[in-house]
């Protein structure tokens, strides 16, 4: 009995850093929505403990020419809330603390520093 308090303690104690630093780390993921006629919105949605920080829209058209927008926190833009769910979309991936300065979303809005 004792061995096993012990070994639940001890991974507990393993464990609670990683799970508090789980928390600082910055993930991003995208969505994609269909813009009539022949155009797209994906939107790249940066996360940080469970809250959207930032959000980076691009709208290509079919020659591949893009504008871009950045956003403080959650966005979605009225066409897009309008078609619903996105048709396609890529799981939160960690962004390494050494790359953060060079996404524009995080240091435009002091999120990241240069």
């Amino acid at each position: 009995m004792m061995r096993a308090a012990a070994c639940c303690g001890l991974v507990s104690a393993l464990l609670a850093p990683a799970v508090a630093g789980a928390q600082d780390v910055t993930t991003v993921r995208t969505e994609s929505f269909p813009r009539p006629p022949y155009s797209g919105a994906t939107y790249y949605v940066y996360e940080r403990a469970g809250r959207t920080i930032c959000t980076k829209l691009a709208v290509c058209n079919k020659f591949d020419q893009c504008e871009t927008s950045y956003v403080p926190g959650a966005f979605r833009a009225p066409e897009d809330t309008a078609t619903g769910e996105p048709y396609g979309t890529t799981p939160a991936a960690p962004i390494a603390p050494g790359s953060l300065a060079k996404h524009v979303c995080l240091t435009r809005f002091g999120l990241a520093r240069r």
